[in-house]
């Protein structure tokens, strides 16, 4: 078990101490990185857990591409999102890469996919109130079943989580139905789930 923090205590939406704010941004985009405007972002009916600015329990998270063509998205993570005081709930850890790992899929294959099984390693504790960066690349992809894996940086630029996970493409029918989108949203988002935005 890690060393207890002494910092705030976070009970739910109440705040002890300190006021807690949940994930924000973990400073200025790199030079050798590019900014990723995700084309769902915007819709209404889209509260996704790990990137929709619209949740206010979720994790807000922005991309950006780096040089070497993986994806990464930085945090901060606060007391809210903790397990031990002062460290990352490991259930959140699992978010990020899944999310990540599941962005950089539908962003450069265009197609949208379900975690089928999903394999993370912890390897130190990610600490609370200090810069994560999560970071993701294609493994094997060519059929309806994509692999991807990812890591949880912490602000030393250590390896904290190691995750590998295996997706199942959905067509854009099935999503249309899953989701509840009308025709206008569903005319909106076609394009983005049935062809590729990246370089595939």
């Amino acid at each position: 078990m890690s060393q207890l923090s002494t910092g705030p205590v976070s009970i739910g939406p109440v705040s002890i101490g300190p006021v807690s704010i949940g994930p924000v941004p973990a400073g200025p985009v790199s030079a050798a990185e590019e900014p990723i405007a995700l084309p769902w972002r915007d819709e209404p009916k889209f509260q996704c857990f790990g990137c929709s600015p619209r949740n206010p329990v979720g994790l807000a998270l922005t991309l950006t591409r780096r040089a070497d063509g993986t994806i990464a998205a930085r945090t901060t993570l606060g007391a809210d999102y903790a397990s031990y005081p002062g460290t990352v709930h490991g259930g959140i850890l699992n978010v990020l890469v899944d999310e990540v790992m599941g962005d950089l899929i539908a962003i450069d294959l265009g197609v949208l996919a379900f975690c089928m099984t999903l394999r993370t390693k912890m390897l130190a504790p990610v600490r609370t109130g200090r810069v994560t960066t999560t970071v993701a690349r294609l493994v094997d992809h060519g059929g309806e079943l994509i692999r991807a894996e990812a890591d949880v940086l912490d602000e030393h630029g250590d390896v904290a989580v190691m995750a590998s996970g295996t997706y199942q493409t959905i067509r854009a029918g099935t999503a249309r139905e899953l989701m509840g989108l009308d025709g206008a949203e569903f005319d909106r988002l076609q394009h983005y789930f049935d062809h590729g935005l990246g370089s595939s």
